[in-house]
């Protein structure tokens, strides 16, 4: 089945503002939560701009996206203790899925929740992913109304992460974006499982 992420692979590592969205989040992870030696699923991960930077320090990265093209595109940078799967993340795949079976210290999503049909329901999923203590960080465009065409706004998110059994660490206005839409500043929040 096609993904309308799909159209976007060829030429997603090649657009410069990725590379730098995801040497900022990067930066950001790594100045707030310890990663080394940590057991990582990286949720939506697209062609692994992120992972990339992660597999170096982490014990292990399982790396999740819906696009089979982008995890084509991953799979070919070939790091060695990465594991990738071409899905939607759903009850039925964790329950099918054994690199799934193990529960993560970490779970990252970047620029992904605020595409998401079910924002809620995914948080679900996810938190059932995580250890006890284990910590989920988003990063996605921030949005100042919910009636704004993209992106979450700071209470949206820390309601969906309260809702869904999360501890709220912090939620912030990490680093902005550059485009021709004007600046575009990046919503970042860190949670933990209760």
């Amino acid at each position: 089945m096609k993904n309308e992420w799909d159209d976007y692979a060829e030429g997603w590592d090649i657009d410069p503002t990725v590379k730098v969205y995801a040497k900022n989040a990067f930066s950001e992870l790594t100045a707030n939560i310890d990663i080394n030696d940590l057991a990582v699923l990286d949720f939506g991960c697209g062609t692994g701009s992120l992972t990339k930077l992660m597999s170096p320090y982490a014990k292990s990265v399982l790396a999740i996206d819906s696009s089979s093209e982008m995890i084509k595109h991953l799979n070919s940078k070939r790091l060695s203790n990465v594991c990738s799967i071409a899905d939607y993340l759903s009850e039925g795949l964790i329950k099918s899925t054994p690199e799934l079976s193990h529960q993560f210290d970490l779970i990252v999503a970047s620029s992904v929740c605020s595409f998401l049909d079910d924002y809620d329901e995914t948080l679900k999923l996810l938190s059932s992913l995580l250890k006890d203590g284990g910590r989920f960080v988003q990063w996605d465009w921030y949005a100042e109304s919910e009636s704004s065409e993209m992106g979450l706004t700071e209470q949206r998110v820390a309601n969906a992460l309260l809702e869904t059994g999360f501890d709220v660490i912090k939620i912030t206005k990490p680093f902005v974006m550059t485009s021709s839409k004007g600046n575009m500043p990046v919503l970042m929040a860190i949670a933990k499982k209760a």
